[in-house]
């Protein structure tokens, strides 16, 4: 594009026909987008192709969806955090401490709360002072708890013993 200047450009489709390429007006500073189709014989593909090579085109293809992919992540999380669907334990604002005391404390069904159980003496045992204790005699306590708060209780004998 004559009075512009290349920055990037990228597939948008996944059959990797079309390209949106992005071009800096010189005088303006504007960045304008221009959409070129991949193929032979094309005079704006060729003219593309002088500023950057195939290898490229694909690499800043894979970057730009990785980091729109990114983006969406945080975007999902952000929400996620605003409807108090995920908490952030660094947060002090948060109903993080709520939800676990409520966890631990309510009444604990074995056959509804197995899995929360199974998944809560997992994760007891990724933590280093218990994952490095030498006690199997407490570890096979923590493996046998029949429920959150004894299972927290022996976690708690396990750490205060490290």
């Amino acid at each position: 594009m004559e009075g512009h200047k290349f920055l990037n450009a990228y597939f948008i489709d996944e059959e990797r026909t079309v390209v949106e390429s992005l071009w800096e007006d010189e005088s303006t500073n504007a960045i304008r987008e221009h959409t070129v189709i991949a193929e032979d014989g094309n005079a704006a593909w060729k003219n593309l192709l002088e500023h950057i090579d195939i290898d490229t085109l694909h690499e800043m293809t894979f970057k730009r969806i990785r980091d729109l992919d990114n983006e969406y992540k945080d975007q999902v999380i952000a929400i996620a955090k605003e409807r108090g669907m995920v908490y952030d334990i660094d947060s002090i604002n948060t109903d993080i401490y709520k939800a676990i005391a409520s966890t631990l404390f309510k009444p604990f069904d074995p056959e509804e709360d197995k899995e929360k159980l199974f998944m809560y003496k997992l994760q007891l045992f990724e933590e280093d002072h218990i994952k490095n204790n030498t006690s199997k005699s407490q570890k096979t306590k923590l493996r046998k708890a029949k429920n959150l708060l004894e299972a927290t209780e022996i976690a708690i004998e396990l750490y205060k013993n490290t």
